[in-house]
Protein backbone atom coordinates (compact mmCIF):
# COMPACT_ATOMS: atom_id res chain seq x y z
CA UNK A 1 0.00 0.00 0.00
CA UNK A 2 1.26 3.48 -0.88
CA UNK A 3 0.28 6.26 1.50
CA UNK A 4 0.89 9.94 0.73
CA UNK A 5 0.71 12.60 3.41
CA UNK A 6 0.02 16.29 2.95
CA UNK A 7 0.23 18.50 6.00
CA UNK A 8 -0.63 21.96 7.29
CA UNK A 9 -2.68 23.06 4.29
CA UNK A 10 -4.00 26.22 5.97
CA UNK A 11 -6.79 26.52 3.39
CA UNK A 12 -8.34 29.99 3.27
CA UNK A 13 -11.65 31.20 1.81
CA UNK A 14 -11.52 31.56 -1.98
CA UNK A 15 -9.42 34.54 -3.05
CA UNK A 16 -7.76 35.06 0.34
CA UNK A 17 -4.08 34.53 1.07
CA UNK A 18 -2.49 33.47 4.34
CA UNK A 19 -0.79 36.45 5.97
CA UNK A 20 -1.95 38.45 2.96
CA UNK A 21 0.78 36.96 0.74
CA UNK A 22 0.78 33.12 0.67
CA UNK A 23 -1.61 31.45 -1.78
CA UNK A 24 -2.12 28.31 0.30
CA UNK A 25 -5.12 27.24 -1.81
CA UNK A 26 -2.95 27.38 -4.93
CA UNK A 27 -0.25 25.30 -3.22
CA UNK A 28 -2.85 22.71 -2.17
CA UNK A 29 -4.25 22.54 -5.72
CA UNK A 30 -0.73 22.01 -7.12
CA UNK A 31 0.01 19.31 -4.53
CA UNK A 32 -3.21 17.51 -5.46
CA UNK A 33 -2.38 17.70 -9.17
CA UNK A 34 1.07 16.27 -8.39
CA UNK A 35 -0.40 13.41 -6.34
CA UNK A 36 -2.78 12.60 -9.20
CA UNK A 37 0.17 12.33 -11.63
CA UNK A 38 2.25 9.94 -9.50
CA UNK A 39 2.95 6.54 -11.05
CA UNK A 40 2.22 4.37 -9.27
CA UNK A 41 -0.46 6.44 -7.58
CA UNK A 42 -0.93 6.47 -3.81
CA UNK A 43 -3.66 4.19 -2.51
CA UNK A 44 -4.73 6.85 -0.01
CA UNK A 45 -3.82 10.37 1.06
CA UNK A 46 -3.72 11.47 4.67
CA UNK A 47 -4.17 15.21 5.21
CA UNK A 48 -2.85 16.23 8.62
CA UNK A 49 -2.12 19.30 10.67
CA UNK A 50 -3.93 22.57 10.18
CA UNK A 51 -6.32 21.67 7.38
CA UNK A 52 -7.76 25.19 7.32
CA UNK A 53 -6.46 28.43 8.75
CA UNK A 54 -9.33 29.72 10.87
CA UNK A 55 -11.72 26.80 11.41
CA UNK A 56 -14.60 28.42 9.49
CA UNK A 57 -17.32 26.67 7.51
CA UNK A 58 -16.27 28.68 4.43
CA UNK A 59 -12.73 27.36 4.69
CA UNK A 60 -13.94 23.76 5.10
CA UNK A 61 -16.13 24.17 2.01
CA UNK A 62 -13.04 25.33 0.10
CA UNK A 63 -11.02 22.42 1.51
CA UNK A 64 -13.71 19.98 0.41
CA UNK A 65 -13.74 21.48 -3.09
CA UNK A 66 -9.96 21.22 -3.37
CA UNK A 67 -9.83 17.63 -2.06
CA UNK A 68 -12.59 16.58 -4.48
CA UNK A 69 -9.97 16.67 -7.24
CA UNK A 70 -7.98 13.81 -5.64
CA UNK A 71 -8.17 10.54 -7.57
CA UNK A 72 -7.82 8.51 -4.38
CA UNK A 73 -9.48 8.44 -0.93
CA UNK A 74 -8.38 11.04 1.59
CA UNK A 75 -8.40 10.79 5.38
CA UNK A 76 -8.34 13.87 7.58
CA UNK A 77 -6.50 14.50 10.87
CA UNK A 78 -7.08 17.97 12.27
CA UNK A 79 -4.58 20.41 13.73
CA UNK A 80 -4.84 23.20 16.29
CA UNK A 81 -6.28 25.72 13.78
CA UNK A 82 -9.15 23.36 13.00
CA UNK A 83 -12.59 23.35 14.57
CA UNK A 84 -13.83 19.84 15.35
CA UNK A 85 -17.55 20.62 15.00
CA UNK A 86 -17.14 22.53 11.73
CA UNK A 87 -14.91 19.79 10.31
CA UNK A 88 -17.43 17.10 11.21
CA UNK A 89 -20.31 19.11 9.75
CA UNK A 90 -18.43 19.72 6.50
CA UNK A 91 -17.32 16.10 6.07
CA UNK A 92 -20.21 13.92 7.34
CA UNK A 93 -19.20 11.18 4.90
CA UNK A 94 -16.01 10.68 6.94
CA UNK A 95 -17.62 8.58 9.66
CA UNK A 96 -14.39 8.21 11.63
CA UNK A 97 -14.55 11.98 12.39
CA UNK A 98 -17.96 11.57 13.97
CA UNK A 99 -16.73 9.10 16.59
CA UNK A 100 -13.50 10.96 17.48
CA UNK A 101 -13.52 12.94 20.69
Amino acid sequence: MIIAQISDLHVKPPGQKAYGVVDTNGFVARAIAHLNRLDPPPDIVIATGDLVDGGTAEEYAQLKALLADLNMPVYLAMGNHDDRAALRQSFPEHGYLQSAR
